[in-house]
């Protein structure tokens, strides 16, 4: 729809393009977004289009804000195609009371989905489902049921002797990772990522060494996943 409206008007010339699928459009620190407000900055850029004003974000005061404020200082056009918005050709169009009334439609709209699916998620969690994207090391979803976990076999080991070397033998966070260092064993990360295949990302590693670290191993030790006690909703003071 944006190329076919650029198309139609030879006034228009694409400099970029800004995506921030997956992120939240009540929350303006999208990677994108950012890169189009530095674009805006540099004098890159003077127009912005998009499909409707959701599409801008979904946060009745911040996008207002944009609009009425932010876009004018920096000399912005600004169009909303769907909800017939144009700052330049009808300046009138980014001032009627429709523009207020329709963004906030979409923040609620937004906050409203938001709670239903609150409340789809606990209502899963109150039967003991899982919920992740990706089990604890040493669990795999069971491919009949992804919200079951099953036992990993493949690395079910490791975690036994990891315990067995930190109660029985007495071996501190260090010594274990260097163990494990020792005998090539690939840390959960790159378990997930080259013997699992999954699209897994740690964005605390900074290479593919996928070496193991003293706060990896803490985390094995401390999680109660390993006594069969499933939490989720920590953030939020839940604890099933």
């Amino acid at each position: 729809m944006l190329n076919e409206f650029i198309e139609e008007h030879d006034d228009l010339i694409v400099y970029d393009t800004y995506i921030d699928d997956g992120f939240t459009g009540t929350d303006f620190n999208r990677p994108s977004f950012q890169r189009l407000l530095e674009d805006m900055r540099n004098g890159n850029i003077n127009c912005v289009l998009v499909k409707d004003l959701s599409r801008l974000g979904r946060n009745y005061i911040e996008v207002g804000n944009y609009i009425e404020q932010v876009f004018p200082l920096f000399n912005i056009r600004f169009i909303a195609i769907n909800d017939f918005v144009d700052s330049f050709k009808n300046p009138s169009s980014t001032n009627t009371i429709l523009v207020p009334f329709k963004n906030l439609i979409n923040d609620e709209y937004c906050r409203d989905t938001s709670i239903k699916i609150r409340t789809s998620l606990n209502g899963k969690k109150k039967k003991g489902e899982f919920i992740g994207a990706f089990p604890s090391y040493g669990y795999i979803k069971d491919p009949k049921d992804k919200h079951k976990l099953i036992i990993d076999k493949s690395v079910a080991n490791i975690i036994k002797n990891i315990f067995n070397w930190n109660v029985n033998e007495g071996l501190g966070k260090i010594a274990i990772c260097h163990r494990l260092n020792d005998l090539g064993i690939l840390n959960p990360t790159g378990h997930k990522k080259l013997e699992l295949g999954q699209n897994y990302n740690n964005y605390g590693i900074q290479d593919n060494t996928y070496t193991w670290t003293p706060s990896t191993v803490r985390n094995i030790l401390n999680n109660e996943v390993y006594c069969r006690h499933y939490s989720s909703g920590e953030k939020k003071n839940k604890k099933l």
